[in-house]
C-alpha cells in the first residue's frame, strides 16, 4: 500500500512537471510570435489595416485555427467572419470615432493553456485599438492643421482684397496727370509689402511645412512703416532716429509692421481724428520699435495676442497671434502696453 502511494505520488509530480515544462515552452514560443508580431505593427507605421492583413500567418502559428474581425474608422469598414461553428473568444470597443472587434478560436485539442489564448485577444485587441488611436489622432492634427492654414490664408487674402478695394476707391479718383503720378508712387510703396503677403499665401497654399525664415538684410524701419502706412492713407509720424538701419529678415518684419498699421487703420475708422507715432530705440543689445496711437486704451493687453481673439467684427483674431510668433522667431518680442500718452506697440528686435 505504501508503495502505490509513493508510485501515485511520483505519477502527479511527473504530470506537473511535464505540465509546468509545456507551459513554459509554450508560453516562450507564444511570446516570440508575439514579439514579432509586435515588431511588423511598427515597421508598417502602426497601421490597423496592415496588421489585419498580415495576421493569419502569425495567428496560425500561434494555434488559432479561425479568427474575424471588424474594424470601422475614418467612415471605412473592414470585416473578416469567423467560419467556425464554435464560440470564439472575443473583444470589443465602440466609440464615436471608431469600433473594433476581434474574436478567436484556437484549434481544438491543442495543449495550450487557456489562459494564453485569452492573453493572446487582449494583446491583439489592443494592438489594433492603439492602431486606430493613432491613425484617428494623426487624421486629426492633418485637419488641424489644414485649418489653421486655412485661417491664415484667409486673414491675408481678406487684406488684399481690402487693398483692391482702395485701389479702385482710387482710381475712380484720378482726373488728371497730377493724379496719375500719385496713384504710381502708391502702387511703388504699395507692392513690395503686398509682395510679401501674396508670396506667403502662395507658400500656404503649396505646402503644410512652415516657411523658412527669411534671410537678415540691412533696412529703415521708418521707410518700410512709411511705405506701407501710405496703402492705408496713415500720416506715420516718426518721434526719433528716423534714419536709423537695422538688419533683420525683411519678411517678418514687414508682415509684423504691416498687421500693426492695419490695426491703427481699423481703429481710426470707429475712432477719427487719431494719429500714429513711431520710434526706435536701443536697449539691451536689440532695437526696440515702439508705435503708439493717440486713440483709446487696449482693453486686454495680453488677450489680444490669444489665437483666434479678435475685438474686431469681424475680426479673424489671428494676425496679431502670428506676428508675436514670428517675433519669437527672431529671438525678440512683441507685447502691447498702455501708457498715459497712449496705448503703444513694442516689438524687440535682436541686433
Amino acid at each position: 500500500m505504501p508503495e502505490q502511494f509513493f508510485l501515485s505520488v511520483l505519477a502527479i509530480a511527473a504530470v506537473l512537471l511535464i505540465v509546468r515544462l509545456s507551459t513554459n515552452r509554450i508560453t516562450s514560443r507564444h511570446f516570440n510570435i508575439i514579439s514579432q508580431l509586435i515588431k511588423m505593427n511598427e515597421v508598417d507605421g502602426f497601421d490597423p489595416v496592415k496588421l489585419l492583413h498580415h495576421l493569419e500567418p502569425f495567428l496560425t502559428k500561434l494555434g488559432i485555427k479561425d479568427y474575424g474581425y471588424y474594424l470601422f474608422y475614418h467612415n471605412t469598414e473592414y470585416v473578416r467572419r469567423n467560419g467556425s461553428m464554435r464560440k470564439p473568444m472575443e473583444k470589443f470597443v465602440h466609440t464615436a470615432d471608431y469600433t473594433v472587434y476581434i474574436g478567436i478560436v484556437p484549434r481544438f485539442g491543442r495543449l495550450d493553456p487557456d489562459f494564453i489564448s485569452r492573453i493572446l485577444v487582449e494583446i491583439i485587441f489592443l494592438l489594433l485599438k492603439a492602431d486606430v488611436n493613432i491613425q484617428t489622432a494623426s487624421a486629426r492634427e492633418a485637419f488641424r492643421k489644414s485649418e489653421e492654414i486655412q485661417t491664415f490664408v484667409n486673414h491675408d487674402v481678406k487684406n488684399l482684397i481690402q487693398f483692391v478695394n482702395a485701389l479702385e476707391f482710387n482710381l475712380n479718383e484720378v482726373q488728371d496727370e497730377a493724379g496719375h503720378k500719385r496713384l504710381t508712387r502708391y502702387l511703388q510703396k504699395s507692392l513690395p509689402s503686398l509682395k510679401v503677403r501674396a508670396d506667403k499665401i502662395l507658400s500656404a497654399l503649396n505646402s503644410t511645412r512652415p516657411e523658412p525664415d527669411s534671410i537678415p538684410e540691412k533696412m529703415r524701419p521708418i521707410v518700410l512703416a512709411s511705405d506701407i502706412s501710405a496703402i492705408y492713407g496713415i500720416v506715420l509720424h516718426s518721434e526719433n532716429s528716423i534714419d536709423t538701419e537695422i538688419t533683420a529678415g525683411k519678411r517678418e518684419l514687414t508682415v509684423i509692421i504691416e498687421n500693426i498699421i492695419k490695426n491703427f487703420y481699423d481703429k481710426s475708422i470707429v475712432e477719427p481724428g487719431i494719429d500714429l507715432f513711431m520710434s526706435i530705440d536701443e536697449e539691451d543689445g536689440a532695437y526696440l520699435l515702439t508705435f503708439r496711437d493717440t486713440g483709446s486704451p487696449i482693453p486686454d493687453c495680453e488677450k489680444i495676442f490669444e489665437p483666434f481673439y479678435s475685438g474686431k467684427v469681424n475680426g479673424l483674431g489671428i494676425g496679431l497671434f502670428h506676428c508675436r510668433n514670428l517675433a519669437m522667431g527672431m529671438n525678440g518680442f512683441l507685447k502691447a502696453e498702455n501708457t498715459p500718452d497712449g496705448p503703444v506697440f513694442i516689438l524687440s528686435v535682436k541686433k
